[in-house]
């Protein structure tokens, strides 16, 4: 349960993120898809990975910020494509240093990664913002939805 509380606390502090959970709801999270990056056992890093069928997308993406700086996003994101057995991986950012670690991770621009997968990434993206108007999470959606338009698609298709 420690890891639950560690990624309930980081996504009450990251408001580029999905809201918060209980812990039960994040241990299932924690239990789920994920890839996650340890220091001396204890977590700092996290990432969720959605299943689109042929296509996943790397989610949530969350580094502890004391463990920001040191190449520890790469590592993350280095392991959740291995971990993920489809061939394309999608990653969605507006954040140019996360823009930075995809591309030197192999990831490339899209702006149409696929008719289902836009479908999906949409549908997404509205569960998430009514998920935060049900939660009374105004400021996250704000800064979520005042930058929606900088959001880049990132794909990489694995070898």
């Amino acid at each position: 349960m420690e890891d639950a509380v560690w990624l309930r606390e980081m996504l009450s502090l990251e408001m580029e993120v999905r809201p918060p959970r209980n812990l039960k709801a994040e241990q299932k999270f924690l239990d789920g898809n994920v890839a996650t990056l340890r220091h001396d056992g204890r977590i700092i890093g996290y990432t969720d990975l959605r299943d689109y069928g042929k296509t996943a997308e790397i989610t949530t993406f969350i580094i502890d910020p004391k463990y920001r700086g040191m190449g520890n996003a790469s590592k993350l994101v280095l392991k959740a494509i291995e971990s993920c057995p489809q061939q394309i991986i999608l990653c969605c950012t507006k954040n140019p240093k996360m823009a930075k670690v995809l591309e030197n991770c192999g990831f490339e621009i899209t702006h149409w990664p696929g008719l289902k997968e836009y479908f999906l990434l949409t549908i997404n993206t509205i569960k998430r913002i009514f998920s935060m108007i049900f939660r009374f999470e105004f400021k996250r959606l704000w800064i979520q939805a005042k930058g929606f338009m900088k959001y880049k698609i990132y794909k990489l298709e694995k070898q």
